[in-house]
């Protein structure tokens, strides 16, 4: 069977009559009983009662396949609208992962409201995650977007969008002699320990606190590295040491903590929209493009 075919019997079968069903589908005469025929030697059956004189009718077989054309012809219908809007990108799934310094200043969720406002349909998953993993995630296919740290190196699979720039600051216990200091310079940190999320060394924040320690005339320190951001707050604010952190963070007013610029020097980190290289996906590449809009 095919849809026309059930198109043209449904207008027929309303209209009982060859003439006003050829108008309406805007075919011949012959055209509407080609294709009526067509159907009824599918289904092995006659659908209408017709003659020369006789008004057209159903038949019994007519009658009940009825209902079944119409909800046939509607799921086509609803089927097309769905892949028509698909195709747009209006409707469909997005996963979405992100570090926690994108949520900090609302950088990410203001992306994805903005996003949601435009496509409303579309569901909207967001992960936690470290910028290391997010690229595996991509890579594999797991996840569409990711909201990450900058690093020198991205899977050949990966493809990065700037978003901004934020500058870093020292993260220091709130008790400490340094915090009361009315200016930091680099020298001042000579003989300080530091803390790194273990994804530092690629993300570039080794390579920023060893340019620091040539700056103020020393090999910086480094403890064990730690999970992430929160937890190398955490252990700054129990005196362990002293972190570089992206400025957003003055938003966390985390206690036992002072976030304080360092004079003479600037560091500073891009975050990055990830996204696969070859993507096809109609949302994910409307929202690509809003990012790059904004940018």
């Amino acid at each position: 069977m095919e849809l026309r075919e059930l198109h043209c019997f449904e207008v027929l079968a309303e209209e009982l009559h060859f003439a006003r069903a050829a108008e309406r589908l805007g075919l011949a005469q012959s055209g509407v009983s080609r294709l009526i025929a067509g159907l009824e030697t599918d289904l092995g059956g006659k659908l209408f009662n017709r003659g020369k004189r006789s008004q057209v009718s159903l038949t019994t077989t007519g009658a009940l396949f009825l209902p079944e054309a119409r909800a046939i012809l509607r799921q086509a219908e609803r089927g097309e609208s769905l892949g028509k809007r698909a195709a747009r990108g209006e409707v469909g799934r997005l996963e979405i992962g992100f570090v926690a310094s994108a949520a900090w200043d609302g950088t990410a969720s203001a992306l994805v409201r903005r996003y949601h406002e435009t496509a409303p349909e579309v569901e909207i998953h967001l992960r936690e995650m470290e910028t290391p993993r997010q690229l595996e995630e991509i890579a594999a296919g797991r996840l569409d977007l990711g909201f990450l740290r900058a690093r020198a190196d991205y899977p050949v699979e990966v493809r990065v969008t700037p978003l901004k720039r934020d500058a870093l600051l020292l993260a220091l216990p709130a008790h400490s002699h340094l915090a009361r200091s009315p200016a930091l310079t680099p020298d001042m940190l000579k003989g300080q320990k530091f803390i790194l999320p273990h994804f530092g060394e690629e993300a570039g924040f080794l390579a920023r606190l060893q340019t620091l320690g040539q700056a103020g005339g020393f090999v910086p320190e480094f403890l064990t590295p730690v999970r992430d951001f929160i937890t190398v707050l955490t252990a700054v604010g129990a005196g362990l040491g002293l972190g570089l952190i992206p400025e957003p963070a003055k938003s966390l007013g985390l206690p036992g903590v002072v976030l304080r610029q360092i004079d003479g020097i600037t560091l500073d980190s891009s975050l990055m929209l990830a996204s696969r290289r070859a993507e096809t996906s109609p949302v994910v590449r409307q929202f690509l493009a809003l990012a790059r809009a904004k940018g």
